[in-house]
């Protein structure tokens, strides 16, 4: 199965290795920039989400929260499924973490993507 890597984790991936002149970066270090990069993700998904909620009405709000319920359970296990084919290697946290946040990303584009629909005339 190939991972497909943002382009944050895939300048952390090239910027380890010594060709392009950097010190090789560890494991831990990649996964603590991943990690960085999820959770600037995850803000800005707050973000669209909070602007969407306070566009929409009593009723769509209560559908936008359940829909986001679902949301988060279903990305919490696709990461960890896209993860388990790398179980007990050193790299799955990071496989996890980069499966978050494409997810955390595509679904912040939703929500402003809905959000602008809300709030044209």
């Amino acid at each position: 199965m190939k991972a497909i890597y943002s382009l944050a984790t895939m300048m952390c991936i090239l910027l380890s290795n010594p060709v392009f002149g950097q010190p090789a970066l560890t494991q831990a270090e990649l996964n603590e920039a991943a990690g960085q990069h999820y959770a600037a993700a995850d803000f800005m998904l707050n973000q669209a989400y909070s602007q969407l909620m306070a566009a929409l009405n009593s009723e769509r709000k209560d559908r936008l929260k359940k829909a986001q319920r679902a949301w988060i359970t279903f990305r919490d296990a696709h990461a960890d499924l896209v993860a388990s084919a790398y179980s007990g290697g050193s790299i799955q946290p990071l496989i996890r973490t980069q499966a978050l946040i494409e997810l955390t990303e595509h679904r912040t584009a939703e929500l402003t993507k809905m959000h602008l629909a809300a709030t044209t005339p």
